[in-house]
């Protein structure tokens, strides 16, 4: 059992500093195409990502291995679409890029709300009701990015139709009930439980701890 947990380990560093070198890479890429909104997205993410190493020692503080593979990945894809402008060259590759970006998106959703529901108890939440607001938090994010992409903030070209619109908010459903569907299932079984385990208890004692013993202070 030792060795497994070795190995899973070094695995874990070593896709951890492959993310790491991607994200850097994608920030250095987004600057120089002067997209300020990927800029600061990966700019968070790589913040994240380091926060185990900016924390102090003591702090035992890991991300779930899902996330970092899912941020990886949209991070690969976004530089595969601006460095080698697959989005112009490749047919549908900025919709299959979209929904990797929802399906991140969903993750991070369904995390969350099962880590306060578990370790927060003014939130308890049954387990299909959690599916339901990881759909709805996907597709409001989605809007939010078509908002983004209508005021034009990034300053760079997007093809503004109904038609891209409708396809773009179609792969946020379909992620966030992708993930909300494989949610529940991973709730049954335990598995969520399992892998945000460690992320869960770092949140309940840095966050949600302090949280309430401020409002037991001011009550």
């Amino acid at each position: 059992m030792g060795k497994i947990q070795k190995i899973c380990k070094k695995q874990c560093f070593s896709f951890t500093f492959f993310l790491r070198i991607v994200m850097i890479i994608s920030i250095i890429l987004a600057l120089w195409r002067r997209d300020w909104v990927w800029v600061v997205g990966t700019f968070i993410g790589l913040f994240i990502s380091l926060l185990p190493s900016i924390l102090k020692r003591d702090v035992k503080f890991t991300l779930p291995w899902i996330l970092d593979f899912l941020i990886a990945i949209v991070t690969i894809l976004h530089m595969g679409g601006r460095l080698l402008d697959y989005y112009y060259t490749i047919e549908n590759y900025q919709l299959i890029t979209r929904f990797f970006i929802s399906v991140l998106v969903a993750f991070i959703g369904l995390s969350m709300i099962y880590i306060l529901d578990e370790h927060w108890d003014g939130l308890k939440m049954d387990k299909y009701a959690m599916a339901f607001v990881t759909i709805i938090f996907t597709m409001f994010v989605g809007v939010i990015l078509e908002l983004v992409k209508w005021l034009n903030v990034t300053g760079t070209y997007y093809t503004k139709t109904n038609h891209v619109l409708m396809l773009n908010l179609t792969a946020d459903t379909i992620a966030g009930i992708i993930i909300a569907i494989i949610g529940v299932s991973l709730i049954k079984s335990g598995k969520l439980e399992e892998i945000t385990d460690d992320f869960g208890d770092q949140i309940d004692k840095m966050v949600i701890d302090r949280f309430e013993k401020r409002s037991l202070k001011r009550k």
